[in-house]
């Protein structure tokens, strides 16, 4: 998800969606197109940071973490490639932040969103919920008072 604006109250959004890969594609190619779309996201975009949601300290599914490693490598090489801030986000963090409660549910996450950025936006899956998500706390967190 992108957003822009100069204040909570002017953001809006200017892309989202989810970049699927083909499961039966070799790991590396997988890694390979989601880099590509990201770069050419950031580049038609040109953000002010980039943020993901942190997987590595997940007790419940400790195996999110390896599996998304090379992900968020990408994302991280991304950032000093363009010279982008770049945070994470823990899912607590996420949830907390965005619906007042750290145990809430993803659709109360998407409820919320709707909330903060008007019930236009259509969220198709709960992955862009939480990339709605993160987009906003990083807005809200590296670029207001």
């Amino acid at each position: 998800a992108v957003l822009a604006g100069t204040s909570l109250e002017t953001v809006r959004v200017l892309a989202q969606g989810t970049i699927r890969t083909s499961p039966k594609a070799p790991v590396e190619g997988r890694i390979g197109e989601i880099h590509d779309r990201l770069e050419e996201i950031a580049k038609n975009h040109l953000p002010n940071a980039l943020v993901i949601e942190d997987h590595f300290n997940r007790k419940n599914a400790p195996g999110a973490g390896l599996m998304l490693g090379p992900v968020i490598g990408v994302v991280i090489l991304l950032s000093h490639r363009m010279h982008l801030p770049f945070a994470t986000i823990s899912p607590r963090e996420l949830k907390h932040r965005i619906t007042g409660y750290g145990g809430a549910s993803k659709e109360a996450v998407q409820q919320s969103l709707s909330i903060w950025l008007g019930p236009r936006i259509h969220l198709s899956s709960t992955h862009e919920g939480d990339a709605m998500g993160l987009a906003f706390i990083g807005f809200s967190r590296l670029f207001t008072p």
